[in-house]
């Protein structure tokens, strides 16, 4: 049976359209796939279809346990816990991988040059970007992004920056408007979560609250943006 992307299953900024993004502009060939970072089941499931290895990494326990109670029947996808800078795979044992929102952190380079190392030449990479569309960023926007342990690029700046790291962009898109569906979403979501769960977990829900809040109502959609790129290692 063909599996779709349910748009429902993504609440990660960049929704469904990042991969509708990789699947407009990528014929998906090769043997292995990696996903990397929380959120991404739904990706993961239907590369499943179209690669016989599929490898999911991630860096904390939580998302761990989700992965493994929504994909407990899918025999090929791998999923572990493993720090993004430091995998225990080969050189070059990629053909394609897939991020969504996942690496937008200080530490990017040292990701990217992870990524590189076991990425085949002329292997893709779909990443999808948390960026500033305007700077300088005003201090709302910049708690919002140290609280969530973020570093984002300015936008006019990020094909730049992958293309010094030995990347060649097949294609960029703007998904920036996705993000107000996401918060709208996210608020949802926290609403219905019970009383003890916010209590037991006061910080993090406080931080998903004021981030939305932030974006929604005090105009942090003029400086917060999001874009996928799909780039080639240049061999």
């Amino acid at each position: 049976m063909k599996k779709s992307i349910e748009r429902e299953n993504i609440l990660l900024p960049g929704g469904n359209k990042q991969s509708e993004h990789l699947l407009e502009k990528v014929l998906l060939t090769g043997e292995k796939v990696l996903v990397i970072g929380s959120g991404c089941e739904s990706m993961a499931s239907y590369f499943s279809e179209k690669f016989s290895s599929v490898d999911v990494i991630v860096n904390k326990y939580s998302s761990l346990m989700n992965y493994r109670q929504i994909l407990n029947k899918e025999e090929n996808i791998k999923v572990k816990m493993m720090d993004f800078t430091h995998t225990d795979f080969q050189n070059e044992y990629f053909d394609l991988i897939y991020a969504q929102a996942s690496i937008s952190v200080a530490y990017r380079k040292d990701i990217l040059k992870e990524i590189k190392r076991i990425l085949r030449n002329d292997g893709t990479m779909c990443m999808g970007e948390i960026v500033s569309l305007k700077e300088p960023v005003p201090a709302f926007v910049k708690d919002i992004w140290e609280r969530s342990g973020l570093e984002p690029l300015p936008s006019s700046e990020i094909k730049k920056f992958y293309k010094d790291r030995g990347f060649s962009i097949i294609d960029e898109k703007n998904l920036s408007s996705t993000l107000k569906d996401f918060y709208q979403k996210l608020r949802t979501k926290i609403s219905s979560v019970s009383k003890t769960e916010i209590e037991s977990n006061k910080k993090l829900y406080s931080a998903i609250k004021h981030e939305a809040d932030a974006y929604l109502k005090l105009g942090g959609d003029k400086f917060i943006g999001y874009k996928s790129l799909i780039m080639r290692k240049i061999i």
